[in-house]
Protein backbone atom coordinates (compact mmCIF):
# COMPACT_ATOMS: atom_id res chain seq x y z
CA UNK A 1 0.00 0.00 0.00
CA UNK A 2 1.57 3.03 -0.83
CA UNK A 3 2.25 6.27 1.44
CA UNK A 4 -0.37 8.70 0.70
CA UNK A 5 0.30 12.25 2.34
CA UNK A 6 -2.88 14.37 0.90
CA UNK A 7 -5.22 15.95 3.23
CA UNK A 8 -8.46 15.11 1.58
CA UNK A 9 -7.65 11.48 1.16
CA UNK A 10 -6.40 11.14 4.67
CA UNK A 11 -10.35 12.81 5.62
CA UNK A 12 -11.78 9.48 3.41
CA UNK A 13 -13.38 7.18 5.49
CA UNK A 14 -14.58 3.82 4.31
CA UNK A 15 -18.01 2.67 4.57
CA UNK A 16 -19.97 -0.46 3.85
CA UNK A 17 -23.22 -2.13 4.18
CA UNK A 18 -23.39 -5.74 5.05
CA UNK A 19 -26.77 -8.02 4.06
CA UNK A 20 -27.65 -11.46 3.33
CA UNK A 21 -29.11 -13.23 1.02
CA UNK A 22 -30.16 -16.32 -0.09
CA UNK A 23 -30.54 -18.22 -3.26
CA UNK A 24 -29.83 -14.72 -4.48
CA UNK A 25 -32.91 -13.02 -2.73
CA UNK A 26 -32.46 -10.58 0.56
CA UNK A 27 -32.91 -11.90 3.46
CA UNK A 28 -31.71 -9.19 6.13
CA UNK A 29 -29.89 -6.24 5.34
CA UNK A 30 -29.43 -3.23 8.36
CA UNK A 31 -33.04 -2.38 8.40
CA UNK A 32 -34.40 -5.32 8.52
CA UNK A 33 -31.76 -6.08 11.81
CA UNK A 34 -33.14 -3.05 12.93
CA UNK A 35 -36.67 -4.17 13.05
CA UNK A 36 -35.97 -7.22 14.86
CA UNK A 37 -34.21 -5.77 17.35
CA UNK A 38 -37.16 -3.68 18.04
CA UNK A 39 -39.37 -6.34 18.20
CA UNK A 40 -37.18 -8.05 20.57
CA UNK A 41 -37.22 -5.39 22.64
CA UNK A 42 -40.30 -3.65 22.35
CA UNK A 43 -42.62 -6.48 22.24
CA UNK A 44 -44.35 -5.36 19.39
CA UNK A 45 -44.21 -4.53 15.84
CA UNK A 46 -46.09 -1.56 15.76
CA UNK A 47 -43.39 -0.52 18.92
CA UNK A 48 -40.56 -1.58 16.82
CA UNK A 49 -41.89 0.25 13.51
CA UNK A 50 -41.59 3.57 15.79
CA UNK A 51 -38.21 3.19 16.31
CA UNK A 52 -36.84 3.05 12.87
CA UNK A 53 -35.62 5.92 10.99
CA UNK A 54 -36.70 6.91 8.00
CA UNK A 55 -36.30 4.77 4.73
CA UNK A 56 -34.99 1.49 7.21
CA UNK A 57 -36.64 -1.00 5.04
CA UNK A 58 -36.34 0.57 1.70
CA UNK A 59 -39.47 3.11 1.57
CA UNK A 60 -39.46 6.83 1.44
CA UNK A 61 -40.67 6.92 4.89
CA UNK A 62 -40.93 5.83 8.04
CA UNK A 63 -42.66 2.38 7.67
CA UNK A 64 -45.76 1.44 8.71
CA UNK A 65 -46.81 -1.61 10.32
CA UNK A 66 -48.22 -2.92 7.29
CA UNK A 67 -45.41 -2.66 5.46
CA UNK A 68 -43.12 -3.83 8.18
CA UNK A 69 -45.23 -7.38 8.70
CA UNK A 70 -45.15 -8.00 4.73
CA UNK A 71 -41.41 -7.01 4.79
CA UNK A 72 -41.21 -10.10 7.87
CA UNK A 73 -44.30 -12.35 6.06
CA UNK A 74 -41.36 -12.04 2.60
CA UNK A 75 -38.20 -13.26 4.54
CA UNK A 76 -39.93 -16.00 6.43
CA UNK A 77 -41.30 -16.92 2.80
CA UNK A 78 -37.84 -17.08 1.59
CA UNK A 79 -36.09 -18.86 4.15
CA UNK A 80 -38.80 -21.42 4.94
CA UNK A 81 -39.58 -21.01 8.46
CA UNK A 82 -40.68 -18.00 10.90
CA UNK A 83 -38.52 -15.28 12.87
CA UNK A 84 -41.45 -14.21 14.63
CA UNK A 85 -44.29 -15.28 16.70
CA UNK A 86 -47.92 -13.67 17.17
CA UNK A 87 -48.83 -13.90 21.42
CA UNK A 88 -52.00 -13.38 22.88
CA UNK A 89 -52.79 -13.09 26.06
CA UNK A 90 -50.45 -10.97 27.80
CA UNK A 91 -51.41 -9.39 31.22
CA UNK A 92 -52.54 -6.08 29.79
CA UNK A 93 -55.04 -8.17 26.87
CA UNK A 94 -53.04 -7.12 23.75
CA UNK A 95 -50.91 -9.99 22.79
CA UNK A 96 -47.71 -8.79 21.17
CA UNK A 97 -44.78 -10.44 18.76
CA UNK A 98 -41.82 -12.37 19.39
CA UNK A 99 -39.01 -13.13 17.73
CA UNK A 100 -38.50 -17.16 17.01
CA UNK A 101 -35.66 -19.05 18.09
CA UNK A 102 -34.52 -18.36 14.28
CA UNK A 103 -35.10 -15.15 14.17
CA UNK A 104 -32.84 -14.36 17.25
CA UNK A 105 -30.40 -16.34 15.85
CA UNK A 106 -30.86 -14.08 12.43
CA UNK A 107 -30.51 -10.96 14.40
CA UNK A 108 -27.51 -12.42 16.43
CA UNK A 109 -26.07 -13.56 13.04
CA UNK A 110 -26.77 -10.11 11.63
CA UNK A 111 -25.14 -8.25 14.55
CA UNK A 112 -22.09 -10.51 15.11
CA UNK A 113 -20.74 -9.56 10.92
CA UNK A 114 -22.07 -6.31 11.13
CA UNK A 115 -19.77 -5.44 14.68
CA UNK A 116 -16.88 -7.21 12.59
CA UNK A 117 -17.53 -5.43 9.24
CA UNK A 118 -17.06 -2.06 11.69
CA UNK A 119 -13.35 -3.23 13.20
CA UNK A 120 -12.30 -3.66 9.55
CA UNK A 121 -13.05 0.00 8.58
CA UNK A 122 -11.94 1.41 11.33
Amino acid sequence: MTNIKDPLLEALEPKAKLWFELNGELIIGRGGALLLRGIAEKGSISQAVKTLPQDALGEMETPSYRFAWGYLQKVEERIGAPIVEKRRGYSDGKGGTALTKLGVMLLELYENYEQKLKQILS
